[in-house]
């Protein structure tokens, strides 16, 4: 079985508000997570065009983290983080997703932390996906690995 990334992206019906809400699902053999959190949606467009690079460097990795600040540990809700993984192209993708609801004492009460390998061609169609659904074309972005 593949492993998948998706996104899915809710833009608020004000149209003088930046924010939505970024629905995340990942899924593989044995796992699966589902999360989101409130989004600007010119994040989710720019994490799109930052997958553009080529080659990824493995010392500045593709990066996209939201949440509570300070944005690291038990206060990131949802993170994905895209770096080489060897030196025939493939890649690793990092999964960070949680409860955006804390249970009284700070720390989530489900999360999920994943990592999977994809590759280049799939990295582009993602991008394409992303620039899709953040311009309404599209209802959901998916990045397929294995």
């Amino acid at each position: 079985m593949n492993t998948s990334l998706s996104f899915s992206y809710q833009f608020s019906g004000d149209p003088n508000d930046d924010f939505g809400w970024l629905d995340v699902k990942v899924i593989g053999d044995k796992f699966a997570g589902h999360g989101g959190f409130w989004v600007q949606w010119q994040d989710v467009k720019e994490f799109g065009e930052d997958l553009s690079a080529y080659p990824i460097p493995p010392e500045a990795p593709i990066k996209a983290a939201w949440g509570y600040e300070p944005w690291e540990g038990d206060s990131l809700v949802v993170s994905v983080e895209v770096a080489p993984a060897d030196k025939r192209g493939n890649l690793s993708v990092q999964v960070w997703l949680r409860d955006y609801v804390e249970n009284g004492d700070g720390a989530p009460r489900n999360c999920v932390r994943t990592t999977f390998q994809t590759n280049y061609p799939e990295i582009e169609n993602f991008r394409i996906a992303i620039a899709a659904l953040m311009d309404g074309k599209a209802k959901e972005a998916v990045l397929v690995g294995h």
